[in-house]
């Protein structure tokens, strides 16, 4: 199999905050589609496993519009421009949280659905202090809470939370240090 043949013009539209970007592709038979995709292409974003020194995981506890329910999220967002995905996440754990790790180690990239023209960074962040109070932007309401690894894990295995490729990432690490 190949690469389908990308073909011009590409259109974005801006719905809100969002952004839809259309490509059109050339098949393999000849025939043209067009694909409408989230975010604009080449978007970042970060995500992170934040634990604290007796490893309980720091979550950004959010309500989500699309499936109308209160998740235990990973803290993390937009890397935002000329900002590497390294010193966003720093940035998305203070805000969210108002935690700063000891240590932050990249587990790997991910793009979370193939119509999202994206690329998640999972991160995890160890010996996590809290050094002030979240300050959540825009539309954002958090609360912010601790749970343990074995709850993250359930919350990945069971629809509880977004991000769980970031969990899957970890888990290996997870594993190890909840026993």
């Amino acid at each position: 199999m190949k690469p389908w043949e990308r073909i011009e013009p590409t259109v974005t539209t801006k719905v809100g905050w969002r952004t839809i970007t259309t490509k059109n592709f050339k098949l393999p038979d000849g025939r043209t589609a067009a694909f409408d995709l989230l975010h604009p292409d080449g978007q970042v974003f970060v995500n992170v496993i934040a634990l604290t020194s007796d490893n309980k995981v720091v979550i950004a506890r959010q309500f989500r519009p699309g499936p109308e329910a209160i998740y235990d999220e990973l803290p993390g967002g937009f890397v935002d421009e000329g900002e590497s995905p390294e010193i966003a996440v720093l940035r998305e754990l203070k805000e969210e949280t108002g935690y700063v790790p000891t240590k932050m180690t990249l587990l790997g990239s991910y793009q979370k659905d193939t119509y999202m023209n994206a690329t998640w960074y999972g991160f995890l962040a160890q010996g996590c202090i809290r050094q002030s109070d979240a300050t959540p932007e825009g539309v954002e309401d958090i609360e912010v809470d601790s749970i343990t690894i074995t709850q993250l894990i359930e919350n990945a295995k069971n629809g509880k939370m977004t991000d769980q490729q970031t969990v899957l990432m970890a888990y290996d690490t997870l594993k190890e240090l909840e026993d």
